[in-house]
């Protein structure tokens, strides 16, 4: 019989595993509730688990940090110079715009400044300047006396070098313009050069081990900035003047050359002005409208003649005396009529006006073709005025045009000639670098944080991928969420070197944290089917080394402790484990009952120190799989149940041979024991599966082997808290 303490500590233990069991309605709103928020919650327990290896990653890194930055690096100081841009208007003596323009506030600008500051060209005079090539911090070459103890660059070449197993290339031996080169970079490499935001000022940032040479180099890199601007406007300024002299006698020449050959065509021709070829134009103008006169009265002389020459011809007195139209023969031919006149001097008179007809239009021909030539004449005479005009004033402009650009280059140049010397830089030195107190690096400070950063980063990551390599359970609701079953309990490593010493510690620790556990399981099974309580129990897993022999083992020491018949059935005959936990090595078992070769009672172990039956397997010739599916099997467990509670079986695993599906069948109750950290989710869905394939329905879980000392160091200490005592609680017995 029990002790009442423990059939106290076992009520406790039904209470506990009752309010454990979730139902189903609670299972699918835990699946809904993980599939549905985010696993930043998740993410940190992991993390928080692992917590001390990312302290521990963290304490490295920081010593490294801390051992770099104190033992392997040398102090660097930084001078700081400041440059403003004067973007104002151009001071000139002058009135005019300048040859050389001040810069115009840009952006263009200001990035253009900063590529002049750190250009070669500054870089080579700064150089020649303080005679960096005997500076072996800039020249190694020199000597190496003041270079840094430790060059993180080449220990590290170095470190590879000697890992990948590659030679050292021979030095070659450099010219002087190489070297020259190779110190200018190196120079250049430290300075920074940067402008402040919404603003025309340069920072200038000189770097070196010695914080007067910062001050020298920055300083010197400032005024050698403000020299190179002069100089480059007096250098245009003389380019200009050298130009414009050039420019100006090319235009004197041009200029004297104009005024020649106007002077030399205009004395050449007749002297003429815009009067003289106006008064001709009127005259030409007069004599065209006299000849036009004249050529109409000469074509009315000629008509006039036309027609008394056909009147005469007609011979009819009256149309002779109507062209005619003359009075003196009008009376000649009256008086022929009347008889006081003869035909001879109406022929006289009529040859009379016929000839004065003719001498008319001979004297108005001669007219015509006298003002003709007139015409004539003075038409060229204005052509040529005209053309002689337009030439003259055409040579009198270019020499004109020749006189104002060359004096508008002889102002420019006499204006050149005066800005010579009086040149203003754009940018100004508003603060001189000063001595540096403290070194700018290394940032011993800043160092251990970045190192103590990265530790924490890196053992994260590590602690990640520690976590996802790990594909096993380690607490009961990840269990509950991936199977869909319920944990029925969790079963503690238990402290022992060899099986054969499990009985012993279950006998000597009644009150230990994997008694306790076995209880609340054995509390879990029975709960399970309030109605009809099961008799017969099969414990499983899916691969072997789950600890379901254990399992079984101490479920039937815990079954006998209610004062019941229990029997332990070992299933498993392939391995025979049994024959490690008691005395069964040599006897009759199992194979041996089922085939009649002997009795139960003979084969049945009764060991003294339990208080339950043992029934070991043994070795079989007949196929295991068909003994257990077997008519005989399923009569001797018939039988079985008539005599005892509870059988206890131990199964083989399922993924490994059937004979677990074959004893499931005679179950009641159904325990799938999944190894604690170890087994992976393919095989308990695996193994699960097996059993829903052929219509058994597994009544619970369990998460064995289950690692105390690594729970609390994964975090999940609460987890195991609602199915063990702590040894605290109780104490050590």
């Amino acid at each position: 019989m029990r002790p009442p303490s423990a059939a106290s500590e076992d009520g406790g233990s039904i209470v506990s595993s009752v309010q454990r069991i979730p139902t189903e309605p609670q299972l699918r709103a835990t699946d809904r509730a993980g599939d549905d928020e985010l696993d930043l919650v998740g993410l940190f327990q992991t993390l928080w688990r692992g917590k001390w290896i990312i302290a521990v990653f963290a304490a490295v890194m920081v010593l490294a940090g801390g051992f770099y930055s104190f033992r392997m690096t040398s102090p660097v100081y930084t001078a700081h110079a400041v440059i403003a841009l004067d973007n104002r208007a151009e001071r000139n003596v002058t009135s005019v715009e300048s040859v050389v323009s001040g810069l115009s506030a840009s952006t263009e600008t200001v990035n253009t400044e900063i590529e002049v500051m750190t250009s070669r060209t500054l870089g080579e005079r700064l150089v020649e300047r303080l005679d960096l090539m005997n500076d072996p911090e800039f020249n190694p070459a020199v000597d190496t006396s003041d270079e840094p103890a430790f060059n993180l660059r080449k220990f590290l070449r170095s470190a590879m070098m000697a890992v990948l197993r590659i030679e050292e290339e021979e030095k070659v031996e450099l010219s002087e313009a190489e070297r020259f080169d190779r110190v200018v970079t190196r120079t250049l490499n430290r300075f920074e050069v940067s402008n402040d935001s919404w603003s025309y000022v340069f920072n200038v940032y000189a770097t070196t081990y010695s914080p007067e040479k910062s001050v020298l180099l920055a300083n010197t890199l400032a005024d050698l900035y403000i020299e190179d601007q002069l100089q480059v406007k007096f250098d245009a300024t003389a380019q200009a003047t050298e130009w414009l002299s050039q420019r100006v006698a090319e235009l004197r020449k041009d200029l004297e050359a104009s005024e020649s050959a106007a002077k030399e065509f205009n004395a050449s021709i007749d002297l003429i002005n815009a009067e003289t070829l106006d008064a001709l134009n009127r005259q030409l103008k007069d004599m065209r409208e006299r000849l036009q006169t004249a050529q109409t009265t000469l074509a009315g002389a000629r008509s006039d003649q036309e027609r008394l020459e056909a009147a005469i011809d007609s011979g009819v007195r009256s149309d002779i005396l109507a062209v005619a139209d003359d009075p003196r023969l009008s009376r000649i031919a009256s008086d022929i009529e009347t008889g006081r006149a003869v035909e001879d001097s109406f022929a006289g008179r009529l040859d009379q006006l016929r000839q004065g007809q003719r001498l008319s239009v001979e004297r108005l021909e001669t007219q015509v073709a006298s003002l003709e030539r007139s015409v004539a004449e003075i038409s060229a005479q204005v052509e040529k005025q005209s053309r002689d005009l337009v030439t003259l004033e055409q040579l009198q402009r270019e020499a004109e045009a020749d006189r104002l650009i060359y004096e508008s280059f002889l102002v420019r140049l006499r204006e050149t000639s005066i800005q010579q010397g009086i040149q203003t830089a754009d940018a100004r030195v508003i603060s001189h670098a000063v001595t540096p107190l403290l070194p700018s690096a290394p940032r011993k400070s800043r160092i251990i944080l970045m190192a103590g950063f990265m530790g924490v980063m890196l053992g994260s990551v590590f602690v990640v991928l520690m976590e996802l390599r790990n594909r096993g359970f380690r607490t009961s609701p990840d269990l509950e969420r991936a199977t869909g079953h319920t944990v029925l309990g969790q079963i503690p490593l238990i402290p022992i070197r060899r099986r054969g010493k499990l009985i012993s510690y279950l006998l000597e620790q009644p009150t230990s944290q994997a008694a306790e556990s076995a209880r609340n399981l054995r509390t879990s099974i029975e709960l399970s089917n309030v109605d009809n309580p099961p008799a017969v129990i099969v414990s499983c897993s899916a691969v072997p080394g789950e600890g379901k022999t254990t399992t079984a083992i101490m479920l039937a020491h815990h079954f006998s402790a209610l004062n019941r018949k229990v029997l332990l059935l070992e299933g498993d005959i392939r391995r025979n484990v049994f024959e490690q936990y008691v005395a069964t090595k040599g006897r009759k078992g199992l194979v041996s009952v089922i085939s009649g070769e002997v009795a139960f009672e003979d084969a049945v172990i009764r060991d003294d120190r339990l208080d339950f039956d043992i029934l070991g397997g043994e070795s079989s010739r007949v196929s295991a799989a068909d003994l257990f599916a077997s008519k005989h099997f399923a009569a001797v467990m018939k039988d079985l149940r008539a005599h005892y509670d509870h059988i206890v079986i131990d199964s083989p695993p399922v993924l490994v041979v059937p004979d677990a599906r074959s004893i499931a069948r005679h179950a009641d109750a159904l325990v799938f024991c999944v190894k604690w950290n170890a087994t992976t989710a393919r095989q308990v869905e695996q193994g699960l599966a097996a059993f829903e394939t052929v219509d058994l329905k597994v009544t619970g879980l369990v998460l064995t082997h289950v690692s105390q000392r690594k729970m609390r160091q994964y975090g999940y200490g609460r987890y195991y808290g609602g199915y063990g005592y702590s040894a605290k609680y109780y104490g050590k017995r």
